[in-house]
């Protein structure tokens, strides 16, 4: 019997309870209904974030052992010391597809045992396995680069031709492009409807995943999706208005953008719900997981302006780099990271201090890889003004800007430790009773359980418990 891991970053059993009560034929629904269910609880310390959060469920040690805490970060050392789950099944004669997987950047050396690895979409470079599937990746942070705090309405017309010539072969379904196509469309009489890209992105991704698994068969296969997180993160209030104090959000504004989450959830729905039927066919198990969870901020105030880098070509010209001194690389707005290639940076971050933006600056922040972060935290401002020193620049010469939010959303819902983790086997359908069958589990226990389950024994620093039996 094969393993599907859906990778459903960031969903908190409360928000899945909620769907699964108001669509009782739903896949939510029967997954809650007839899966062991478990609310994992991350182990990480300090600040919880996905890029941290994730490796520590595939590697089974927290984030005090991995020490991993940025995106982009050079794995090197931590890949040969506290491996991939998937990696140490590969190893062991397991077939594996992986793809988008947080932190699985670069590909590994050894690819006999990987049926398909596509990395995640902040990777530093569009490898793939098979190399077919780079033209796809290329369009994806292609995209990425694009898209930060506001979706842009452009396309990167270059990478997406290339990938669109070959996206049928790579498996994009018809019914993916006439709704990839009626989204173009949309967005031209409601530009609201623009943040909806986002989930594009992974309407796309899956159907390239759902063809490899078709045509490859691996024993396990990762998928990973971020779009309901996304989602979840601008628009909690309209699911959940009650979390909040009476009035914070104007009326206008909770229906304007009511749709988004539920939008978000029937991608996921339908993901899911056709790998269902796939391990009905196949008879695979089904796991759907998440690294932590999301919650209410409270004392929250609603965005509509926010102060960001927009663009850091300017910005670092400024301060008097040029392009050969650094190497930009993809980040999670409103962060904006950099690559040293020399010893320039050092005075031009100096310089940098000088700069004020009514009355703050931008923070700066060195990685463990060595790589430079710099994030800016101003938000509802009338109007911005730069100086550095005495000097009054203008905005648009520095790529610093206060920018209007498409959606006028901030972070209304941010991470907690805890998540889902639901396990589906066609052949021993439960049958539960809501109220009292989540189990609480660590994120610690998926890396051990699956290693034992296709009969690995897990390396002495996994100190997980096993969820399942071991396959026979």
């Amino acid at each position: 019997m094969s393993v599907i891991v859906y990778e459903l970053n960031e969903v908190p059993r409360r928000l899945l309870d909620f769907y699964a009560d108001a669509f009782p034929s739903s896949a939510f629904a029967q997954l809650r209904k007839h899966s062991n269910l478990f609310e994992s609880v991350t182990a990480d310390v300090g600040s919880l974030s996905p890029w941290i959060t994730w490796p520590t469920m595939h590697r089974g040690v927290s984030n005090v052992d991995h020490e991993i805490s940025d995106l982009g970060q050079t794995l090197t050392k931590v890949n040969a010391e506290f491996p991939n789950v998937y990696n140490i099944l590969a190893e062991n004669g397991i077939k594996v597809g992986m793809f988008g997987s947080l932190q699985s950047y670069p590909l590994p050396e050894n690819l006999e045992n990987y049926c398909f690895y596509v990395p995640d979409t902040f990777a530093a470079g569009d490898e793939c396995f098979p190399d077919k599937l780079s033209d796809f990746q290329s369009f994806n942070l292609s995209m990425v680069r694009a898209n930060g705090r506001n979706v842009s309405s452009g396309i990167a017309v270059k990478n997406a031709s290339r990938f669109l010539q070959n996206s049928i072969k790579l498996g994009l379904q018809p019914k993916t492009f006439i709704k990839l196509s009626n989204q173009v469309i949309m967005e031209r009489f409601n530009k609201d409807r623009l943040v909806r890209r986002r989930t594009s992105q992974a309407e796309i991704a899956f159907d390239l995943y759902f063809r490899q698994l078709q045509n490859t068969q691996p024993d396990i296969s990762f998928f990973y999706t971020n779009h309901l997180a996304s989602s979840m993160h601008r628009y909690w209030p309209t699911i959940f208005p009650q979390d909040y104090e009476d009035g914070k959000f104007d009326s206008g504004w909770l229906k304007q953008w009511a749709g988004e989450i539920p939008h978000a959830v029937k991608v996921a729905n339908f993901q899911l719900q056709k790998i269902i039927d796939y391990c009905h066919q196949k008879n695979s198990e089904l796991i759907v997981c998440s690294s932590m969870g999301q919650g209410a901020v409270e004392d929250v105030e609603p965005v509509e302006t926010s102060v960001l880098i927009t663009n850091v070509r300017k910005l670092m010209s400024y301060i008097g780099l040029s392009s050969d001194d650094y190497q930009p690389k993809l980040a999670m707005s409103p962060q904006v990271v950099i690559t040293p290639l020399g010893e320039a940076c050092e005075p031009a971050l100096k310089r940098l201090q000088r700069i004020k933006f009514n009355g703050s600056s931008v923070g700066v922040r060195r990685t463990a890889s060595g790589d430079i972060r710099f994030e800016t935290s101003l938000v509802n401002q009338t109007s911005i003004e730069i100086l550095d020193g005495n000097k009054i620049i203008a905005p648009n010469e520095i790529g610093i800007e206060n920018v209007n939010l498409q959606d006028a959303s901030g972070a209304y819902a941010y991470h907690i430790p805890e998540g889902i983790f639901m396990h589906y086997n066609p052949l021993k359908l439960n049958q539960n009773n809501i109220e009292d069958t989540w189990t609480p589990i660590s994120v610690l226990d998926l890396a051990p359980s699956l290693l034992k389950k296709f009969g690995v024994q897990p390396p002495p620093y996994m100190k997980g418990e096993s969820i399942f039996t071991t396959i026979t």
